[in-house]
This record gives structure tokens, sequence and C-alpha cells, in this order.
């Protein structure tokens, strides 16, 4: 059956060796193509179909993985919010929050989640900041490879949302990332240019991932050195 099809993997995760401190058979499970019933579908702002795992799936596939208490999440800085005025998706606010994903036996990931305002109301900024934190989650157990829905992230996979709407989540979590390493907008924003030799608002997807991936690590260096 369709529903028991397996999503073959993008590309070679290497992860045991970037995961020395698991089993050999956990590395083998996190190494197996994602089963495609666990993926959930809607339709994106552009009318696109969307992708994704949802957060109870994370989390009931690091404790089938992993196993109950041998890994864990928190925040790793305040929940931050920026009202926005005038956008086309009628979004009236972001918050953006950073996770960190650890499990035992391997260094911490972090990340940056979002979650859309649609309802300026105490529970649509509720919902918008849970919202916010789960992706967080989600997007930091995408280093462990196709069991948490790597393949769903390729920037070039037609199924994505479309590429406006993705180049501004992109840009929104650079901007997230910036206060982590002491940078305000601004100079987040010329770091980036610097980095890619382009205007901030010209970068494509590709250079605004790359930049992401950088400062992620960056952020997870320095909170290790703290």
């Amino acid at each position: 059956m369709d529903s028991q099809r397996r999503l073959a993997p993008v590309e070679s995760d290497g992860l045991s060796d970037q995961l020395p401190g698991l089993s050999a058979e956990i590395v083998r499970v996190l190494e197996q193509p994602l089963v495609r019933k666990l993926v959930a579908r809607r339709k994106a702002p552009g009318g696109e179909m969307l992708r994704y795992l949802e957060g109870h799936v994370v989390v009931e596939q690091a404790n089938r993985i992993f196993g109950f208490g041998k890994w864990g999440s928190e925040l790793a800085g305040p929940i931050d919010y920026r009202p926005l005025s005038g956008d086309e998706n009628g979004w009236h606010g972001m918050y953006t929050a950073t996770v960190r994903v650890t499990v035992r036996g391997c260094e911490p990931h972090t990340d940056v989640g979002t979650g859309a305002v649609s309802d300026p109301s105490p529970e649509g900024h509720d919902t918008a900041i849970k919202a916010a934190v789960t992706d967080a989650l989600k997007r930091g157990f995408r280093f462990y490879g196709q069991q948490f829905g790597l393949g769903l992230y390729n920037r070039a996979n037609p199924e994505r949302i479309s590429a406006a709407n993705e180049r501004a989540d992109l840009r929104a979590t650079v901007l997230a990332l910036g206060p982590l390493l002491g940078l305000d907008d601004a100079r987040s924003r010329k770091s980036a240019q610097a980095k890619a030799g382009r205007p901030f608002d010209r970068l494509t997807c590709p250079e605004l991932a790359a930049i992401v991936r950088a400062m992620a690590e960056a952020v997870t260096k320095r909170q290790k050195a703290a």
C-alpha cells in the first residue's frame, strides 16, 4: 500500500561518523528511509502542498528510536515577538523560539522555529508561541536524518512552500539567530550580505540556508563554551 511506502533519502547521511555516541542499532534505524504514512500535508499560503512531520510524530519517533527518558529539549533563549503590518498572508505578528535538543551520547543541537499570529486574540498568540517552540524542536531533530524529516526540508523539493515564503522564513531565521550571537538586525543583515557578497533582500534560498546553518553551528559552539 502507498501508506507503507518509504521516502528515499535525499543524500547519504553518514550518521555513523556524525553520531559516534549512538549504538550501531540506533544508527541503523536512523539511516532507514522515512515511512510515507508519517508525513502530513497541508496547503501553503501560496497554494502549493507542503509536506511536513507533525510535532507529536517527531516526539513519538524520538521515543521509539532513542528511548523514553534518553532525549530532551529546552528553550535556549527568550521567545521573541515581531509585529507585522500589512502582511499578504494576513499575519499580525511572528514569534521565534530557540530550542536545544539533546540525545544521550550526542552533542546538543540548537535551532530556531517560527509561529505566525493569524488571530490577534490571546488564544491566537498562545497558539503561535506553541507553534514556534514545536517548529524549533522539529528543526533541531533534523540533524538526526531521514527519520526526523530531513529530506522534507530540501530547499529544491518542488513540494516545499513557495520560494517567496521560503525566503521570508529563512530571512526571519537569520534575524532570530542574530541576537544569540550578539548581533542586532542591522548587523545580522550586514554579516549575511558580507558572506554572500550580495544585498540581504536579494539572497536566494540556498544562500540563506547556508547562512542559517553556519549561524546555528556558531550558536551551538558558543553555548558549549559558556
